[in-house]
């Protein structure tokens, strides 16, 4: 095939694929969020059951299972009781909030009375209700979703042990199902492998930072830890608003600059330290993804599925990289992800 007429395919092919994910986000986001939690408890369970012998997978399965149910439902009595607090305590950060406002303004020389009237002079306040209810409409699909992820996690690990025979009815040559089933075990090892460094790597980031947090006596430092773990799944960018988060709470709560910077530096030790050293080491070549590549994925897949693509972009890219790789035709796409220029692909077609 004409090299012009074979780039103008894969470029319209491209397009189509993207303008799908998006008009479909609504179906697949949800489906992709239950293949990520399957994952990550199919790890766990895989992991207990290599503790001895005497555990029958099933065992370590339910045990999984109970965990991730158990943290999803003490993260909920979190963060409801956080919010309870927020609601409480808001005539206080209001009253600090405009105290540093006047302190900032006259550092610049802005005369004005409060923080409220500058908002209503700029109209900004139109813009930040309009912001509060699109994310108060984000939390609300998630979890008018969950039912629905739930039942897909379940049926995943009900279909789990016909995955292979399913493979053998759908290739007739040895050779398809051989590379087939490579491509599936490629794409599933790295993927659990991702999960589980970093699941391991957030536990360790969550832990010292409530550590931080707490000695300097941050209202609310559990809830906190539990946004600094979330945030820690998102590339780049989480690392960076699991900082700026608590630390911009810590402004609003504590009277001198001391605790402040301590807060600051500390959290961005445990960040940078960590996601410098044991994170590359734990991590290997599972992802072999280069650092440009994260940061457009990232944006990419947050302007498709908004939050949920944000969480997954790491794992997505590294399943397109893998299925690029497999043939000869788009495995120059692979070479351009992937950070060494080796995907991966021995075989092509």
């Amino acid at each position: 095939m004409d090299t012009t007429i074979r780039s103008s395919i894969l470029t319209l092919t491209f397009i189509a694929v993207i303008t799908s994910l998006y008009f479909t986000r609504d179906l697949i986001s949800p489906i992709a969020l239950a293949v990520f939690i399957w994952l990550i408890i199919d790890a766990f369970a895989s992991w207990i059951d290599s503790l001895s012998r005497r555990i029958p997978y099933w065992v370590a399965l339910i045990i999984a299972i109970m965990t991730v149910v158990i943290s999803l439902a003490g993260i909920t009595v979190v963060v409801i009781d956080t919010a309870g607090d927020l609601i409480e305590q808001a005539p206080i950060y209001e009253a600090r909030l405009d105290g540093l406002f006047k302190w900032a303004s006259s550092l610049v020389g802005y005369q004005e009375e409060n923080i409220a009237n500058f908002i209503s002079g700029l109209n900004l306040e139109a813009k930040i209700n309009s912001s509060l209810i699109g994310f108060a409409s984000s939390v609300q699909s998630v979890l008018s979703d969950f039912v629905t992820i739930s039942i897909y996690v379940a049926f995943l690990f009900a279909a789990q042990a016909s995955f292979p025979q399913k493979i053998e009815h759908l290739f007739s040559k040895k050779s398809s199902k051989v590379k087939v089933m490579k491509i599936f075990e490629s794409i599933r090892n790295s993927v659990k492998r991702y999960v589980s460094v970093q699941t391991i790597i957030s536990l360790i980031q969550t832990i010292l930072s409530f550590a931080i947090m707490s000695a300097l006596g941050l209202e609310n430092a559990l809830f906190w830890s539990l946004v600094i773990f979330i945030l820690n799944y998102i590339p780049i960018v989480g690392g960076l608003a699991a900082i700026v988060l608590p630390v911009a709470f810590g402004i609003m709560q504590f009277d001198s600059i001391t605790p402040i910077l301590i807060l600051t530096i500390g959290l961005f030790a445990v960040q940078f330290i960590i996601g410098n050293t044991l994170q590359p080491k734990m991590m290997g070549d599972s992802l072999n993804l280069s650092a440009l590549v994260v940061v457009l994925s990232l944006t990419l897949w947050y302007a498709l599925w908004g939050g949920v693509g944000a969480f997954l972009s790491a794992p997505l890219t590294v399943i397109v990289m893998i299925v690029f790789a497999q043939f000869s035709t788009t495995r120059w796409l692979a070479v351009l992800l992937s950070a060494d220029g080796m995907p991966g692909a021995s075989n092509q077609t």
